[in-house]
């Protein structure tokens, strides 16, 4: 028998409680279900323990050990929290390379897990002993992180013996309470300190649409919320016959983009299209082609869309408030050729015949400083910090040299790679890391404690890249035979 017919261990244990479930009551399943909440709280207490011994070997280096050059950049956000002011700023992007998650993520856990063996050892040994679960020591720590210590142990003898009793939201109500009774300063303190970080962010939800987050204070984004409504209404009682909610949504994006003012400078969109090279030399015969817009698959007809809304449906169209570049790409040699629509035909001397001179990567740079055509190629193949875990998009990124320019490195695209501030720092300045640029685009680091990672470009697999929807309307002579 193959093995890989054989059942999985999961499978196994699936069919063996599915076997035994007739001849269980309800309370040996519910027993169950307590028993692995249980479990799942010590592992939990466990991981918290180990990454929390971790962190105490990561002392800080201070600023002098990086260089003159090598303080923190814009974009740091490690020392928010008292909790992390004496652990090394590599040790986040370190745990985040351990665990293969998100940095954002790994510095959560961080933060909870030097908390819990520190300053809330009361509900680390509650979590441990399976007294308390995950959701409800998370909102403990997100609560409790700025309070006073002493005010801490207070809050964790009264609430702790009935937390197995409350629901999280009740357990939030609770030690808020219990908060401003004893400590309304550091309620204060948090509220000042989520204002200090307010933002505006785009959250992606799938299936074509997004969330633009918007962080503003409470009777702010009330009064926000209601006048969005209220124009909403009116339109509804003008005969818009649409869902409310849609109306809302586009009430909210005209308010903010004012498409009416033309009083204003326009803001204009870019978008790149990723491109098999195969789909330049097949001009027909090919399936529905899809796109990647801000890193999203959406379809043909969401990308026709866009296309028509931005006047450049075809490769004569005249730009209108904004432009298509066409990232072209080979699974053997990674991204190829960057080019606009009009370049693509330029490159490939017109439609009729191949009597362009081609696309081709921007040529070696005579000093250290990128050119602007590499910092476009590079940027568009990256996409955005190749350090595992990160994804800080261009515009707040280096171009670094991998093979440093004081070493001989030369100024090439093959050399370049995107890094965010934070992580040149520690690929330039924090000892015990190594980085290696392949041929073809991967970036290997490696991590004081022996984990390495790989990120490619994205996309770099062009066999699996979509198809822009135009190729097959224009179907444009190969531009890379001629």
């Amino acid at each position: 028998m193959d093995v890989s017919e054989l059942p999985s261990e999961g499978e196994l244990l699936l069919a063996t409680r599915e076997d035994l479930a007739p001849s269980l009551g309800d309370f040996e399943l519910v027993a169950d279900i307590w028993a692995a909440d249980a479990r799942a709280a010590r592992y939990a207490a466990e991981l918290a323990g180990a990454v929390a011994a971790l962190a105490r070997r990561r002392h800080i280096q201070r600023d002098a050990e990086f260089g003159h050059r090598g303080g923190p950049g814009h974009d740091s956000r490690l020392r928010r929290h008292q909790a992390l002011a004496e652990v090394s700023e590599t040790f986040v992007p370190e745990l985040a390379m351990i665990r293969n998650c998100s940095e954002a993520e790994a510095e959560t856990l961080a933060l909870e897990s030097i908390l819990l063996t520190t300053k809330l050892r009361g509900t680390w040994h509650a979590l441990y002993e399976g007294r308390l679960d995950v959701r409800k020591m998370r909102a403990l720590v997100d609560l409790l992180a700025p309070v006073r210590q002493t005010v801490v142990d207070r809050i964790e003898q009264q609430v702790l013996p009935a937390a197995e009793t409350l629901t999280v939201p009740l357990l939030r109500q609770r030690v808020r309470r219990l908060i401003a009774k004893l400590d309304a300063e550091a309620l204060d303190k948090r509220r000042e300190e989520a204002a200090r970080h307010a933002n505006v962010t785009h959250r992606p939800t799938g299936d074509g649409l997004g969330q633009v987050v918007i962080d503003l204070p409470v009777a702010q984004s009330a009064a926000c919320v209601d006048a969005i409504d209220q124009y909403a209404q009116m339109l509804r009682a003008d005969g818009d016959t649409r869902p409310i909610g849609v109306i809302r949504a586009a009430v909210a994006a005209d308010l903010i983009l004012r498409p009416w003012d033309t009083s204003r400078p326009s803001v204009t969109a870019k978008l790149v299209v990723h491109v098999p090279l195969s789909s330049l030399r097949h001009p027909s015969g090919r399936p529905q082609p899809a796109a990647e817009i801000a890193g999203e698959v959406v379809t043909a007809a969401e990308c026709r869309e866009l296309l028509q809304r931005l006047g450049m449906l075809g490769v004569d169209a005249a730009p209108a408030g904004g432009s298509v570049h066409l990232a072209i790409g080979d699974p053997s040699a990674g991204l190829v050729a960057l080019a606009s629509p009009r370049e693509l035909e330029r490159g490939a001397g017109g439609r009729d015949g191949c009597r362009g001179p081609g696309l081709r990567a921007p040529r070696t740079a005579p000093g250290y400083r990128p050119a602007a055509e590499q910092r476009r190629f590079v940027e568009v193949r990256d996409r955005h910090c190749r350090m595992p875990g990160c994804r800080r998009r261009p515009g707040r990124l280096d171009l670094d040299h991998v093979v440093s320019h004081a070493d001989g490195g030369a100024t090439t695209c093959e050399n370049l790679c995107c890094l965010c501030r934070r992580h040149h720092r520690i690929k330039t300045f924090a000892s015990g890391w190594h980085f290696e640029l392949l041929d073809d685009g991967r970036l290997i680091v490696r991590t004081p404690s022996g984990v390495s990672r790989t990120t490619v470009p994205p996309g770099w697999c062009f066999d699996a890249e979509p198809d822009p929807p135009w190729l097959d309307e224009t179907a444009p002579p190969d531009p890379m035979r001629c």
